[in-house]
């Protein structure tokens, strides 16, 4: 059996792109970025840091896991997600509807 040396973590890290429970967009900043159409301009929540790579990752470039609700999680690189500011509304691309 080969040792898997991911890295995932649901508690903050100093150093990291974003915050646990931090809310964010997801966003396509790069042509060649591919993205799931579903995620994309969604509203979601940071549920995780993923360092698959622990020793060339930490702490500054995990992949990032995302919640959104009604979408399902994924995972993303910082530069594909906006951090929205805390009690900002964002109308464009929220999951909910209403």
């Amino acid at each position: 059996m080969k040792h898997d040396p991911s890295l995932i973590l649901t508690q903050d890290v100093d150093g990291a792109p974003v915050r646990i429970g931090a809310t964010v967009m997801v966003v396509r900043t790069e042509p060649e970025d591919v993205l799931s159409e579903r995620f994309l301009g969604r509203v979601g929540v940071v549920v995780a840091l993923v360092f698959d790579d622990p020793p060339t990752q930490y702490p500054a470039d995990p992949l990032i896991q995302v919640r959104v609700a009604g979408v399902g999680e994924d995972l993303f690189f910082a530069r594909e997600l906006v951090e929205v500011p805390e009690g900002h509304f964002v109308a464009f691309g929220s999951s909910s509807s209403g």
